[in-house]
């Protein structure tokens, strides 16, 4: 192992153990009906670096959400400020329970005035439920309500920031559901209104890397290598470093289940450049 690899490796080793600790897990707890206890250990000691399916599996087990650190900043409720820094700190906080108890409050919903604020808050719900409970299905009830306050599924032509992310929200619920087609449509409606009015959101950033995984699960490599990239370059375009490093991993794995040894090198040492500008800008 190079010492990039060993970089990468040790890194996503401490998302691991981290979350099995924060959950109270055994390694054994960890494994069951993934992989053996013993792959989870080397991961944990930074001697493997498991592929992308793997990592997930693991992540979702643990209540690990890349979705749930995907929005850089804040949704606005226009009419209400406090709503959205409220909801966007629990959001990053992993406080789901308490997330959905403030927007249950009837004075929050009170406040919702217009077509954008009840997007705003539906979207957001839908998010704490499915990382609450991971009900797909009571997600995609409230993402499907959020898109019809204007239209947006009926005429597959979402038109503001937050429409695109409920479009892409649809595709991840739909995936986890078993309706692929479904959702690969979803994944390209968001990616096909990505730069609507040069919107240059971090946010978006999420859009083509989630329709990424949904390919690289149902092992269309060559497909999810082609959006990837685009995603990667958009984001780089759009002067934003914000999940270039989980690009650069998943890119680096398409690579090697294609056998280009060459490129997936390229985009282990790019993942590593990539994190460490992560964490300066995190500090």
């Amino acid at each position: 192992m190079t010492l990039c690899e060993r970089n990468i490796a040790e890194r996503l080793g401490s998302v691991i153990i981290d979350g099995r600790k924060r959950s109270g897990l055994s390694q054994k707890d960890l494994a069951q009906d993934i992989c053996s206890q013993s792959m989870i250990s080397s991961i944990e000691h930074g001697s493997y670096i498991p592929n992308v399916v793997l990592f997930m599996q693991l992540c979702n087990r643990l209540n690990i959400r890349f979705d749930d650190s995907f929005l850089k900043t804040a949704l606005e409720i226009t009419s209400n400020a406090n709503f959205s820094t409220h909801v966007f700190e629990l959001c990053k906080r992993h406080k789901y329970a308490e997330m959905i108890a403030y927007m249950d409050e009837e004075q929050v919903i009170d406040s919702l005035l217009t077509v954008k604020d009840f997007q705003t808050y539906y979207y957001y719900y839908g998010c704490a439920l499915y990382q609450l409970k991971h009900d797909a299905l009571g997600a995609k009830r409230y993402f499907t309500t959020a898109a019809l306050y204007n239209d947006s599924i009926k005429n597959q032509n979402p038109k503001s920031e937050v429409e695109i992310l409920i479009f892409n929200a649809l595709g991840v619920v739909e995936l986890q559901l078993g309706h692929t087609q479904k959702a690969l449509n979803y994944f390209l409606i968001a990616r096909k209104h990505l730069d609507l009015e040069q919107n240059k959101s971090e946010n978006l950033n999420v859009v083509n890397y989630q329709f990424g995984i949904a390919l690289y699960d149902l092992t269309d490599y060559e497909e999810a290598l082609n959006v990837l990239l685009e995603g990667f370059d958009r984001v780089r375009k759009n002067e934003s470093y914000f999940m270039l490093p989980e690009y650069a991993l998943l890119i680096m794995n398409c690579y090697q289940k294609m056998g280009n040894r060459a490129e997936a090198s390229r985009y282990k040492t790019r993942y590593e450049v990539f994190s460490d500008m992560d964490e300066e800008n995190g500090k």
